[in-house]
């Protein structure tokens, strides 16, 4: 008897139940698993993105498998460099702004990551989704008239709205509420256009989109007075708030209450602070007066009157510090001029693949590596310096051996830049560049140099664009930027 109890046991123990046969999850492939591993021993940013687009990819099935990857991704932005994106105007390439607008508009931020974790987690766990994104911490501060960069939180919006519009089980009121109350965080005008946008993607009904009017109205009464965000979102702000104002009208709605609202909140901004150097606030008014004639709206609607509003006070607007300005940096980057060519006359492919223009590629790269920047007025400006230097001529050079070298001269120099935190997403703006380069002819060079340069996020990197590449692959382009 007890043998046979034993056996039974045994039989059962050994002998998988239907439920957890069903439930299995899928295989994992090994790759993935590796890669998931490296990931983790990365600084938090890095970490963090690699395993969103790890979990964003279609590599992973299991779906318990993607939550632990979206949780983890998340917790790890905690510890991100930046808190959140910064962009701004258009400002000239050879900059120091230039650089800067390109370091702080990066995916690599603290709000971006954790938007984007909290955005795929609502097709795998609504409610841990939603749970994620309430830990969001946004706490946007004014941009300054001294300064081109405004912050950028789109990605923080656009997800509110996604995560009311997906995951509410079609309870409209508790996703209204949901969104509306972390649309309430919105108070600098470049949070505007956002806010716009996420409102036109709830696909509100008529009922719902009445009251999202008066809630759009409220935000712009409550704005945060801010020359610099004001100077880069207004003619977003316009736009949006006029498609979003369309989107009502063909809804059924009778009045004109956004255009009304948006002309108050205009008219009241225009005639506060201004900073010297914006070009935008003297086209304001005749965009929005625009923007009525296509709405049919100048009827029922005041426009602007830009002759009757005089604004409170001038700021002092941001300096603009150009690079190449001692004398080693401005003879490299003439050197690398002649072997570009002028934006009128490039040089063509055909004699980028002679000995003698190769030669003299070569002769540069030496030159650059050579190059230490003692010069320059800092460390930050040296390494943008050089860096563009590298990519811009490994940009122009075809597949060759010679090409080859530039790319290990450049993995190198990267390798060794790594050591200032605060430098971090510079840093990347050309590991970004590399990446680009394995996107055109030559990838495998690209992607072996990155692989074996010895540092752990270049190696990531490549590891991440083989197992799941990015974008189309295109051919390597003569006509790159000059500075960058």
């Amino acid at each position: 008897m007890l043998r046979r109890i034993t056996v039974i046991v045994a039989l059962v123990v050994m002998t998988p139940s239907l439920e957890g046969h069903t439930d299995a999850p899928p295989r994992r492939d090994w790759r993935i698993e590796a890669l998931v591993s490296d990931a983790a021993s990365l600084p938090p940013e890095f970490s963090a993105d690699t395993l969103i687009r790890i979990a964003g990819s279609g590599r992973v099935t299991d779906r318990r498998w993607k939550r632990e990857l979206l949780d983890e991704a998340f917790m790890h932005a905690y510890g991100a460099v930046a808190q959140y994106r910064r962009t701004g105007p258009r400002v000239p390439l050879e900059s120091r702004q230039f650089a800067e607008i390109e370091a702080e508009d990066t995916p690599l931020a603290r709000v971006a990551l954790q938007s984007r974790a909290a955005q795929l987690m609502a097709s795998v766990a609504p409610a841990r989704a939603r749970e994620l994104f309430e830990w969001i911490d946004l706490n946007l501060a004014p941009a300054r008239c001294e300064e081109v960069l405004v912050p950028a939180v789109d990605e923080y919006y656009t997800t509110a709205s996604l995560i009311a519009r997906t995951t509410f089980n079609g309870d409209r009121g508790e996703a209204l509420r949901f969104l509306e109350y972390y649309l309430w965080r919105a108070h600098l005008p470049v949070e505007f256009p956002a806010v716009a946008l996420a409102v036109g993607r709830f696909r509100a009904n008529q009922t719902e989109a009445q009251q999202l009017e008066g809630f759009i109205e409220s935000l712009m009464n409550g704005a945060t007075i801010d020359p610099r965000s004001f100077s880069s979102a207004t003619i977003d702000i316009i736009g949006r708030v006029a498609d979003l104002q369309y989107a009502d009208k063909q809804k059924g709605l009778p009045n004109w209450y956004l255009m009304d609202a948006l002309r108050t909140y205009l008219v009241k901004t225009l005639a506060g602070p201004r900073c010297s150097d914006s070009p935008t606030e003297s086209v304001t008014p005749s965009t929005y007066n625009m923007a009525l004639r296509l709405l049919h709206a100048e009827k029922f609607v005041d426009a602007i009157d830009d002759t009757k509003i005089r604004p409170k006070q001038i700021l002092a607007g941001a300096p603009i510090d150009y690079f190449w300005q001692t004398a080693e940096s401005r003879r490299l980057f003439q050197a690398w001029m002649a072997l570009r060519g002028s934006d009128s006359k490039l040089t063509p492919e055909r004699v980028r693949r002679t000995d003698e223009w190769r030669d003299k590629a070569l002769g540069f790269l030496v030159d650059v590596d050579r190059w230490t920047g003692r010069s320059e007025s800092s460390e930050r400006d040296f390494f943008y310096e050089k860096a563009t230097l590298y990519a811009n001529i490994i940009g122009l050079m075809p597949p060759s051996s010679a090409r080859r070298r530039g790319l290990d001269l450049f993995a190198d120099f990267l390798r060794h830049q790594d050591t200032d935190r605060s430098k971090r997403t510079l840093w990347f703006v050309f590991v970004n560049r590399m990446l680009e380069f394995s996107r055109g002819d030559g990838r495998q060079d690209v992607l072996e140099v990155m692989e074996s340069s010895g540092h752990p996020v270049l190696a990531v990197y490549a590891q991440l664009e083989r197992l799941l590449p990015q974008g189309t692959r295109q051919a390597s382009s003569a006509a790159g930027p000059a500075t960058n």
